[in-house]
């Protein structure tokens, strides 16, 4: 069984790290009215949301429980404002932590549980570095 996943979730935290140095204080407007710190508060959000079923999947030893794709653009939407009002350096840290976090789930799955999971065939469950990536790609580009 392949770790490519731990591989990618920490290649993506280093990633982070070194987007969330370079910002610093002054507020890095993105399209659409996002800001450097609404986008960090967004990644912290998922990455924490991701961790919460992780750590009742671990506990409970039930199924995971998905919502239907179209709930995420409304989430996304109610969170804005709030992650919008997050002060960057508040964000930035969350956003470390959070993932730290996760990625701290998935490697302590064992083979077993990481098989069922990918059985599930929903990659981002275990390989959290593509929603980061798509989110840092973003914060990379304003920087230029």
């Amino acid at each position: 069984m392949s770790d490519d996943h731990l591989a990618q979730n920490r290649a993506s935290r280093e990633r982070l790290a070194a987007v969330i140095a370079r910002l610093g204080e002054p507020t890095v407007v993105l399209p659409d009215g996002w800001t450097a710190g609404a986008l960090l508060a967004h990644m912290a959000f998922w990455d924490r949301f991701a961790a919460s079923r992780f750590e009742k999947y671990l506990r409970d030893r039930e199924a995971m429980v998905f919502l239907n794709d179209a709930f995420f653009d409304h989430i996304n939407a109610a969170g804005r404002p709030q992650w919008t009002a997050t002060p960057l350096g508040a964000a930035a840290a969350d956003a470390m932590s959070s993932a730290d976090a996760v990625d701290g789930f998935i490697a302590r799955l064992s083979p077993e549980q990481i098989a069922a999971i990918q059985a599930i065939g929903r990659p981002r469950l275990l390989d959290r570095s593509g929603h980061r990536n798509q989110h840092l790609d973003q914060l990379e580009r304003a920087l230029e």
